[in-house]
């Protein structure tokens, strides 16, 4: 127990005669620009950039595809048509053709319903976009008329 307190005894003096000889060759080292070597230099990098990879199946990519495209036919939605002509066959190919010629910036198509044979142009997503196509319309076939087909329901 002696011994004990000796060892700490001479630790405590040789604590404080170090670190009075400290004080004493720098006073205030904070300020001491000779004191620079004791600050270790920060690089501060910028966080890396964060990198996300999906593994899918190309299928997918083929899936909507397919959907955009039947999307802007029309397959899945509520639009409009024109009607240019109902009746024979003969007719209806020549007023698509003539459809085509004077619209081509509309699809024409015939539609076949038992006996007749109706050419249908466009595919307008509102009422308005079809009452803007028929004002055209009107002036090469006075009789068309707007309308909204029935969906199958297969």
């Amino acid at each position: 127990m002696l011994n004990t307190k000796l060892y700490l005894s001479v630790l405590g003096f040789c604590l404080i005669f170090t670190s009075s000889t400290i004080a004493q060759e720098n006073p205030n080292p904070v300020l001491d620009s000779s004191n620079n070597n004791n600050f270790v230099p920060v690089n501060i990098l910028p966080p890396p950039e964060a990198s996300v990879t999906i593994n899918q199946d190309p299928k997918i990519k083929m899936l909507l595809d397919i959907k955009a495209k039947m999307e802007k036919n029309g397959d899945f939605s509520d639009r409009y048509k024109i009607q240019l002509y109902y009746g024979n066959l003969n007719k209806a190919n020549e007023i698509m053709k003539s459809s085509k010629e004077s619209f081509p910036q509309w699809d024409s198509s015939i539609q076949w319903e038992t006996p007749n044979y109706k050419v249908w142009m466009g595919n307008y997503r509102t009422r308005l976009e079809a009452d803007r196509a028929l004002k055209e319309v009107h002036t090469v076939f006075p009789s068309a008329f707007i309308f909204k087909p029935e969906k199958n329901k297969s």
